[in-house]
């Protein structure tokens, strides 16, 4: 694989990151289960962690190539952080880059891609697994609003995210067309985190500092978060 001088000097600068402000901590926070907010911090002044939005929606505007080589060097160092930022750019950001309105990437995608504001990908539910075509979260509309109500867990940046990426049902009859995306406040009256419990034990070392949660309940938005 030939990288371009661009990607190689990316991939440099991130490897020096990864080595001085990620590996001599991992063990520590993984141990002590802790969010690495001022590493994310720095990695979003960076540009790390809106690598492929375009700047005039406040990201890198880079090729997914860096955004790989990127999250390679970020996994060297500490691997819960290279999950984190692995969902902030491909979902939290993707997800609002491609289907969002404008207003929606004023208010939300450019302080994503920014690092100003962190974001969780809410899908996979207890009974359902992240099978989306079972997922049982309801979104019933109250006028200029949508009530939602159920349960998604294993929410890697659960606990610290400003911002849910939620995806629940708005016409059962509909089927799997029926599921509709909605960006959720995590403010928004009605939403809950507690942690996953049982899900941060020996199987997940290493990971044990991605802020997983669960997430029941969501409370009441505006029909312009939808989509």
């Amino acid at each position: 694989m030939i990288l371009t001088q661009e990607q190689e000097m990316i991939r440099d600068s991130l490897r020096d990151f990864a080595q001085e402000r990620l590996a001599p901590f991992a063990a520590e926070w993984d141990r002590h289960h802790t969010f690495p907010a001022d590493a994310l911090r720095e990695l979003g002044e960076l540009g790390a962690l809106g690598m492929v939005v375009p700047e005039q929606w406040g990201g890198a505007g880079m090729d997914y190539m860096s955004l790989v080589l990127v999250i390679e060097e970020i996994a060297a160092g500490d691997g819960a952080t290279s999950t984190i930022v692995s969902v902030q750019n491909s979902l939290a950001c993707g997800i609002t880059m491609k289907y969002g309105s404008d207003e929606q990437k004023e208010t939300w995608l450019k302080p994503l891609a920014r690092g100003e504001m962190l974001g969780c990908f809410c899908l996979t539910e207890p009974h359902t697994g992240s099978d989306a075509a079972a997922i049982t979260t309801r979104a019933d509309r109250d006028g200029d609003f949508f009530v939602l109500n159920g349960v998604k867990q294993f929410i890697t940046t659960g606990k610290y995210a400003q911002v849910a990426i939620v995806f629940a049902v708005t016409d059962k009859a509909a089927g799997k067309k029926g599921i509709s995306c909605f960006l959720v406040p995590t403010e928004t009256p009605g939403l809950h985190r507690r942690p996953n419990r049982g899900k941060n034990g020996p199987a997940r070392v290493g990971h044990r500092a991605d802020s997983l949660r669960e997430l029941p309940r969501f409370g009441r938005v505006p029909a312009r978060h939808g989509r």
